[in-house]
């Protein structure tokens, strides 16, 4: 049996309707980076971390030893001799928009694994066109996990190494995140290093906003 021109293109209207009432209640089909979202590096994966500049960097996860102790993998970062020294991802986790996605902090623990190391590691943030590098080094503890804040808050705390555009450009449109070994300046290519250093616990959060404390005066003036 035909099906008449007027009710296939009615059909097509509904379904083109239907399409557009979705994306208005749901928003676009994108990748954005979720609020909270942590890596932990569980068992032995790398979960896709490449190495940050040279070829010689050897990324591994000894699957023990992390941030939890015993049993908690985390990503080791080791390089033999002297070069560009770090880790990237560029996972679908950490593409898309963050300032919508309300990240305005990145916390980590990082540890200076093996043999004492004289390590400055950066969070860089960004894409191949417009690349920032926080500007405050982490130095890790050999042997100790510490956890660190990167606050996104302030354009002034990073330095642009690739490309052009605002630092809020770059969060906007972020499609990979590095941490690497650098000295000042800070430029595209950074200063050579070797060692190891791991990384854990990566999780993508807000600024948190200080309570204030509650005496027994302020209590009583809440019910004047």
């Amino acid at each position: 049996m035909s099906v008449h021109p007027s009710r296939t293109w009615l059909r097509v209207l509904c379904t083109s309707c239907l399409t557009l009432a979705l994306a208005a209640v749901f928003g676009p089909a994108t990748a954005d980076p979720v609020f909270g979202f942590r890596e932990d590096w569980p068992g032995t994966s790398i979960q896709g971390w490449g190495g940050g500049g040279a070829s010689g960097v050897v990324l591994s996860n000894p699957g023990t030893g992390g941030s939890l102790g015993v049993g908690d993998g985390y990503l080791r970062v080791s390089l033999s001799d002297p070069g560009p020294f770090g880790t990237r991802s560029t996972g679908p986790e950490y593409a898309g928009n963050w300032l919508l996605a309300g990240i305005e902090q990145v916390r980590v623990s990082v540890n200076d694994v093996g043999a004492p190391d004289l390590l400055r590691i950066h969070f860089c943030v960004g894409n191949t066109t417009n690349f920032w590098q926080h500007n405050g080094g982490i130095i890790p503890t050999n042997g100790v996990w510490r956890e660190y804040a990167i606050n996104l808050l302030f354009s002034s705390e990073f330095t642009r190494i690739i490309g052009s555009g605002t630092f809020e450009d770059a969060l906007a449109s972020t499609d990979r995140i590095l941490f690497r070994s650098d000295l000042p300046p800070y430029i595209q290519s950074p200063d050579p290093a070797s060692g190891d250093f791991g990384i854990d616990g990566l999780v993508l959060t807000a600024v948190a906003t200080p309570a204030k404390r509650m005496t027994w005066g302020r209590i009583k003036a809440l019910y004047r």
